[in-house]
């Protein structure tokens, strides 16, 4: 969390003092992820599955800044970032790209993963976590509704993931010619 964003005692800057301190504060989003992530290792639990197309939390850890969450780190091929977003702005955007995002949004509804907010910058691209090209989501992870509409109903989930789908493509074939 950016110290920019927090008020002195933990709380979500920028809004008014009932809401900006609600339980948890600036760290209302460590908690939907690692929500997020305890949900499909339970739901895969006989599988013994612990990859998702959502990064893989491992912790938490104190740094100057505040409390950091540690998840795992997603590089593309060339040992660096890359989000969707880059991929379709420097027009590297290709079929192997197209099937992988296919994909991606396919297993985030076959495994009822609820987004938050999701945006094109939030959706990396990687070939080295499991030897394929995929796309991990890595930011909006979770269920902000009061009530969790979204978290309860797998098909009012899937329209949701679908409705997100057909808006970043939209925006990422703006930028692809």
């Amino acid at each position: 969390m950016k110290p920019e964003n927090a008020t002195y005692d933990g709380g979500r800057g920028n809004q008014n003092y009932l809401r900006s301190h609600r339980s948890q504060g600036i760290y209302r989003q460590f908690r939907r992820e690692l929500l997020q992530y305890l949900q499909l290792c339970k739901n895969t639990y006989s599988q013994k599955v612990f990859t998702f197309p959502i990064e893989t939390v491992y912790g938490f850890a104190a740094t100057d800044q505040g409390l950091g969450l540690v998840t795992e780190k997603i590089i593309s091929p060339n040992g660096f970032p890359l989000t969707l977003n880059e991929l379709s702005e420097k027009n590297i955007f290709h079929d192997k790209h197209a099937k992988a995002l296919e994909i991606f949004f396919d297993k985030c509804c076959e495994m009822h993963i609820v987004f938050g907010e999701v945006n094109i910058a939030g959706i990396m691209y990687t070939e080295q976590r499991q030897g394929v090209p995929e796309f991990v989501l890595v930011d909006g992870i979770g269920e902000k509704l009061v009530i969790p509409f979204r978290s309860m109903s797998k098909t009012i989930n899937t329209f949701n993931i679908r409705k997100v789908e057909r808006i970043l493509k939209n925006k990422i074939s703006f930028y692809i010619k």
